[in-house]
């Protein structure tokens, strides 16, 4: 497919999916990085110690993302 080829198709996408192309360009951009890949394992082991948000702490983020244009 060719770069003209790609911009007509994301031209005639939603938003939504506007918005998820490009956080899936920007995971594809840095997912080889070794810095990348080191936060990835820091922030599962924090999970994985019981580091976690509560829903309304996700809540409000996404509110403050929203309001910002993200």
């Amino acid at each position: 497919m060719s770069v003209a080829e790609l911009k007509k198709t994301v031209e005639s996408l939603s938003a939504d999916e506007r918005l998820f192309l490009a956080a899936y360009l920007k995971h594809l951009s840095r997912v080889d990085d070794p810095s990348y890949q080191s936060d990835l394992t820091r922030l599962n082991a924090e999970i994985d110690s019981g580091k976690k948000l509560t829903l309304p702490q996700v809540v409000r983020m996404h509110e403050a993302l929203k309001a910002e244009g993200l």
